[in-house]
């Protein structure tokens, strides 16, 4: 005699009927389903038991902003990404500038800089700075120049026009390329 089964209590893998009494448990050794976990004291995780053994009361774990909760020790932990930047110039007939900033390596930043000075219809540029996670000036006359890479934008623009060293020289170019923080 046939027995007649409900869906609901029942999975078939190959068409033999398979009670669900025998597919949980069998569902929680093969892939951890688990039921509540409770921590110790039987209190659900992230609580803890509160008015001392035995108690069957439970409260938050202290966290940020809670009483009891301590501020996070020592200094955190940040990473910077390093940033390049280059400048190329034709130094010996039109004094074409090509720049580039805030690349993620050397070579590309020197690259796209020479390329930039090229595109200008210069034949001969030369790099004449490569900087890292700061910032660059150039400054010249007509018969000078001078660049400089510091930390800071006007510490560059003093450098710059200290090695151009001429009365006549200004600044003419200015940028940064700053190292990126990430937690």
């Amino acid at each position: 005699m046939a027995r007649k089964l409900h869906e609901r209590d029942t999975w078939s893998a190959s068409g033999s009927p398979v009670t669900m009494r025998f597919l949980l448990p069998l569902l929680v050794c093969l892939f951890g389903i688990q039921p509540l976990a409770h921590a110790e004291g039987g209190c659900p995780a992230g609580t803890v038991p509160e008015g001392g053994p035995g108690a069957s009361s439970c409260r938050p774990l202290p966290g940020p902003g809670q009483p009891g909760a301590q501020a996070p020790s020592g200094p955190r932990s940040v990473t910077y990404i390093e940033r390049w930047g280059a400048v190329a110039m034709d130094t010996h007939a039109t004094a074409n500038v090509g720049a580039s900033h805030d690349k993620s390596s050397r070579t590309e930043a020197e690259r796209i800089a020479m390329e930039n000075c090229l595109s200008l219809g210069s034949r001969k540029c030369e790099l004449i700075s490569t900087y890292s996670n700061g910032c660059v000036a150039l400054a010249e006359s007509t018969a000078h120049f001078g660049i400089a890479s510091r930390p800071t934008p006007s510490d560059a623009q003093g450098a710059a026009m200290k090695q151009c060293d001429e009365a006549s020289c200004k600044v003419v170019f200015t940028d940064c390329s700053k190292a990126i923080a990430v937690r």
